[in-house]
C-alpha cells in the first residue's frame, strides 16, 4: 500500500454530484490521486480495474447503499480501507465492512485526519475461529404420563414439550395456529427451528437452566413462524420430571404478545416524534436569522466585479444549496405551527407542494420521475396540520416503495364528487406509483392498527391514523394495487368534502 500522498489513490463515490466534486477537489489539493464514481456500480468497476489504496463512499447511493458495495469490495480486496459517510449522525446498518463511519457534518478536516491514519501500515487480520458446531441430539423417550400432566391440549396458548436435547415431542393446536407448523411437521425436529438468526444460542442456554432444575417465567423474546415472519412471545418454560424425580424434558407455554409490543413501540415512537418535531421547529426557527445573514452576504458577493469565473460558479452553487436549506426550514416550521387543531380553508395543492419539498432530494436521488397534475380549485375546509400528516404519509410511502422498484410517482388533484353520494362535492387526490405493489395477503389488513409491511422499520400506524383523519373530515380513503407481469404499482385515492363535518352545523 502506498505510504505517501503523491502515490495514494483514493476512490470517492457519491450520487450527489456537488458533494463529490468538492470532496475530490479537497483531496487533490492535499496531493492525493482521486477516482470519482457516481453510483455503486461505477464505484465497483473502478475498484476492480484500478489500484485503489482507500475508498470514501456515501452511505446512500440511489437505490443501493455504500455498505452493500463495501461488503463486495471487502470480499475482493480485504486490506483496502473503507470510509463510509452519511448525512446523518445515526449509525447505518452493515458497518462491519467499513473501517470508519463519519457524519458529513464533521467537516473535511476530520475526513483528512482519518485518511492519514488509514494510509499507514495495516496490520494483518487475525484468523477467525470457526463457529462451534451445534451439538447433535437424539430423540430421548420421556414419560407419557408426565407429558400429559404438563400439557393442556385445549389451551389458547401454544404448549409443547421437548427433550433435554431440544427435540420437540408434543405440539398442541394453539402451537399450530401460532407458529404455522402442523404437529407431524415439527415433532422430532429441533426446537431451534423457531429461533431467529440473531438468537442462535438461546435454546441451548434455556436447556442448561432446565438441566439444573431451574425454570423461566414470562421470558420475553422473539421466535420465527413457518412463513418466516417474527413473533414477539412470552415464554414460561418448566422442567418435566419422571416418577423418580429425574428431569427428562421440558414443557413450554408460549403466548403471542406481538400486538402488545407493537402498540408499546408505536407509543414510544409517537412520543419520540413529538419531541423531534418540537426540536426540529426550534432549530428551524433559530437558523432563520443566520440563513438570512448568509443569504445577504452571498447577494453582496454576487454583485462584486472582483470575482473570477470559478469563484462565481462556486457562489452560484452555494446560493442554490442555501435556498434548499431555507425551504426545508420554512416547511419544517410550518409543520409545527399547523399542529394547532382548527378548521379553516385548506388548499390541497399548496399543502402537497410543501410536502413534496421535504422529499425532493430523496426523489431526485432515487431517479424518480414526479408527475403533478392539478385541476380545479382544490380547497376544502379542515385541519391543515392533520391533512398535511395524511398526505405526507402517503407520499413518503410511495417514495419508499419506489426505492425498491419503479421510477414514476404521479400526484393528481381535481374537483370531484363522492362516489357513494354524487350530490356531495369535494376534492379528490390520487397518489400513484409503479412500485412493487402490495401483496394480496397484505391488502385486507393494510389499514389495521400496528400492521406493517416494512418489518422493524414501520410502526403500522401511518395508514390507520390517516384513515381516521380522513373519516373525521367526512371523507374516504381507498387504494388499489396490482402485481402482474405487465404492471405493478399502487394508487391511493383520498376524497375530502368541501365542508368538514366539524363546521357543517356551525
Amino acid at each position: 500500500m502506498a505510504s505517501t500522498k503523491s502515490k495514494a489513490t483514493i476512490l470517492c463515490i457519491d450520487d450527489e454530484a456537488l458533494g463529490l466534486y468538492f470532496r475530490k477537489l479537497i483531496l487533490e489539493q492535499q496531493g492525493y490521486q482521486v477516482l470519482a464514481a457516481h453510483s455503486a456500480a461505477e464505484g465497483l468497476d473502478h475498484f476492480k480495474r484500478n489500484q485503489v489504496d482507500l475508498v470514501v463512499t456515501d452511505h446512500l447511493l440511489g437505490r443501493g447503499t455504500g455498505t452493500a458495495m463495501a461488503a463486495e469490495m471487502r470480499r475482493l480486496q480485504p486490506r483496502v480501507p473503507i470510509i463510509i459517510l452519511s448525512g446523518t449522525t445515526d449509525l447505518p446498518q452493515g458497518l462491519e465492512n467499513a473501517d470508519i463511519f463519519l457524519s458529513k457534518t464533521e467537516g473535511p478536516e476530520k475526513l483528512l485526519r482519518e485518511i492519514e491514519k488509514l494510509l499507514g501500515p495495516v496490520a494483518a487480520p487475525e484468523p477467525r475461529a470457526d463457529p462451534p458446531k451445534a451439538p447433535s441430539s437424539d430423540l430421548e423417550s420421556v414419560g407419557v404420563q408426565a407429558l400429559f400432566a404438563a400439557i393442556v391440549e385445549g389451551s389458547d396458548d401454544a404448549i409443547f414439550s421437548k427433550t433435554l436435547n431440544g427435540i420437540v415431542t408434543s405440539w398442541n393446536k394453539a402451537a399450530e395456529r401460532m407458529y404455522g407448523y402442523k404437529a407431524d411437521e415439527v415433532i422430532g425436529q429441533p426446537v431451534s427451528i423457531l429461533l431467529p438468526p440473531d438468537r442462535p444460542n438461546e435454546v441451548k442456554q434455556i436447556l442448561e437452566r432446565l438441566k439444573r432444575g431451574e425454570g423461566l417465567e414470562h421470558f420475553e423474546t422473539k421466535r420465527v413462524a413457518k412463513d418466516g415472519h417474527q413473533l414477539h412471545v412470552s415464554l414460561t418454560v418448566s422442567p418435566i420430571r419422571d416418577g423418580k424425580g429425574n428431569i427428562v424434558g421440558a414443557s413450554t407455554i408460549a403466548r403471542d404478545i406481538t400486538q402488545t409490543k407493537m402498540a408499546e413501540q408505536a407509543l414510544r415512537n409517537s412520543e419520540k416524534f413529538a419531541v423531534a418535531g418540537r426540536m426540529a421547529a426550534t432549530v428551524a426557527h433559530e437558523i432563520n436569522g443566520p440563513l438570512e445573514a448568509v443569504s445577504n452576504i452571498l447577494y453582496l458577493l454576487e454583485k462584486s466585479s472582483a470575482l473570477d469565473e470559478t469563484a462565481r460558479t462556486f457562489l452560484q452553487a452555494a446560493q442554490k444549496e442555501l435556498k434548499n436549506i431555507s425551504e426545508i426550514a420554512k416547511v419544517t416550521l410550518g409543520f409545527y405551527r399547523n399542529l394547532e387543531r382548527r378548521q379553516a380553508p385548506v388548499n390541497i395543492v399548496d399543502l402537497i407542494e410543501n410536502v413534496v419539498t421535504l422529499y425532493a432530494r430523496k426523489i431526485e436521488r432515487l431517479g424518480i420521475t414526479l408527475e403533478k397534475r392539478y385541476s380545479g380549485q382544490g380547497t376544502v375546509v379542515g385541519d391543515q396540520g392533520e391533512l398535511r400528516q395524511v398526505f405526507s404519509n402517503l407520499i413518503l410511502n410511495a417514495v419508499e416503495a419506489l426505492g425498491k422498484r419503479g421510477t414514476r410517482l404521479r400526484i393528481h388533484v381535481f374537483d370531484a364528487v363522492d362516489w357513494k353520494n354524487p350530490e356531495r362535492h369535494g376534492v379528490r387526490t390520487v397518489i400513484s406509483e409503479d412500485g412493487p405493489g402490495v401483496a394480496v395477503v397484505d391488502r385486507p389488513r393494510l389499514f389495521e392498527p400496528f400492521y406493517t409491511t416494512k418489518g422493524d422499520v414501520g410502526t403500522g400506524v401511518g395508514l390507520w391514523v390517516s384513515r381516521g383523519i380522513v373519516q373525521k373530515h367526512g371523507g374516504s380513503i381507498t387504494f388499489r394495487s396490482r402485481i402482474t407481469p405487465e404492471f405493478t404499482g399502487t394508487a391511493f385515492s383520498v376524497f375530502l368534502p368541501l365542508d368538514s363535518p366539524a363546521t357543517a352545523g356551525s
